[in-house]
């Protein structure tokens, strides 16, 4: 699966470039976000703490009930950034 291989590539533990660091607001992650398949991340901090989610549970292992949620957040995140972030 593409996902996988993206995210083998992640350095989850390498800084934030500069520019992105002073972005970034620290209490994100906080947040308590249930997953719905019905329901597409609505905001930019939805979005924001979907990933710390994704971080948490970044070293899931597959065909476990850690790895199928990482895998709905993982599609809950591609589907706003196609959204938001168009290539």
């Amino acid at each position: 699966m593409k996902n996988n291989i993206l995210l083998s590539k992640c350095d989850s533990t390498a800084p934030l470039p500069d520019d992105l660091a002073a972005r970034v607001d620290s209490s994100v992650g906080n947040e308590i976000i249930t997953y719905c398949e019905e329901t597409p991340l609505s905001s930019d901090d939805e979005y924001r703490a979907a990933l710390k989610k994704i971080e948490g549970l970044f070293d899931a292992i597959p065909n476990t009930a850690e790895g199928s949620e990482l895998e709905k957040w993982i599609s809950l995140v591609e589907s706003y950034e196609n959204e938001h972030f168009p290539m």
